[in-house]
């Protein structure tokens, strides 16, 4: 299979087909006629060897071959589009991209409303994707033009991204206002060592990351539960006797009730940056600016935090 052998006028057909599972339905997408895609389909099926579509109810429905296929054709017509309109001036009230937001559970509910209220206005033909960070993975999936932004810590953005801090994050330690330390002035090395402690099972860098500052203080953390998110932590700290080492803001904006009571550790904990990340080659791109602008102000606008009183233990 040669490449250069390819007209590549067939991956837009291809690429129609496949979201429209119709024949006439891509025709009519593509302004082009009905034999004219059929045509198409017949070269396609040549070069590849296989069927890729096949007659399903009154449209048609891909093949195995037609499945793997369709994610690295989406992305390359993506990749060419975002390149054109790098080069071209861009207008939000007209513009009908997509643009691919990576986020993560705690984040979802300040960013998503907002960014869709403010796109919904500005810019209605935008399609806005927001994609569930696989927090292990989402540096590579930005250099790889699968998302366009992501959410990530100081210590997991490259040289070769770009990136805005958008907030820092201090981390202090929770527990239930029942559970028996509650009451005490503040924590000890002894008493870490002694109580159980809850963590997830999505961020493994960052829980390697409190991990090893643990260790270097001489303790070693008994995990006696690891959830799937974030969100689910504080809930569950809340009624059990069960501790977390957790994100200051986001204690804050969950512990409303009051349920919780904070301590700071008896040694430093440091905080962590986190910023907005895409690639270097988008910098010039005037929507992927428009987007990540917005992404970065309304982000830097919800956690900007004045200076707080330390924890200490919060009763």
């Amino acid at each position: 299979m040669n490449i250069r052998e390819l007209d590549l006028n067939l991956l837009l057909v291809f690429n129609a087909i496949y979201i429209e599972r119709s024949i006439s339905k891509a025709a009519r997408k593509l302004g082009m006629s009905q034999p004219a895609v059929s045509n198409a389909l017949r070269r396609l099926r040549h070069f590849t060897g296989d069927t890729l579509f096949y007659k399903a109810g009154t449209g048609v429905s891909p093949t195995r071959a037609a499945m793997t296929l369709s994610v690295p054709i989406s992305h390359a017509l993506d990749t060419v589009e975002r390149g054109l309109s790098s080069v071209r001036s861009f207008d939000p009230a007209t513009s009908a991209r997509t643009f691919r937001i990576g986020v993560n559970d705690l984040i979802h509910d300040v960013l998503v409303p907002a960014l869709v209220g403010l796109t919904r206005r500005e810019a209605p033909n935008i399609m806005l994707e927001f994609v569930l960070q696989d927090s292990e993975r989402s540096a590579e999936l930005v250099k790889g033009g699968e998302i366009d932004l992501a959410l990530l810590p100081h210590f997991a953005v490259s040289e070769d991204l770009a990136s805005q801090k958008v907030w820092d994050e201090r981390f202090v330690v929770i527990m239930s206002r029942s559970h028996p330390y509650a009451k005490r002035e503040r924590l000890t090395k002894d008493d870490l060592r002694e109580l159980n402690f809850v963590a997830t099972t999505h961020v493994k860098r960052l829980r390697s990351f409190i991990d090893d500052i643990f260790r270097s203080h001489g303790i070693d953390r008994k995990v006696a539960c690891a959830v799937a998110d974030t969100h689910n932590v504080y809930p569950l700290v809340s009624v059990s006797d069960l501790v977390a080492v957790a994100g200051l803001i986001f204690v804050e904006r969950y512990n409303t009730d009051e349920s919780l009571v904070i301590f700071d550790t008896p040694f430093p904990l440091p905080k962590i940056d986190v910023h907005v990340a895409w690639t270097k080659e988008a910098d010039a791109d005037e929507g992927h600016k428009w987007i990540r602008d917005h992404v970065i102000e309304i982000l830097t606008s919800a956690f900007r935090m004045h200076d707080r009183v330390k924890p200490s233990g919060s009763h």
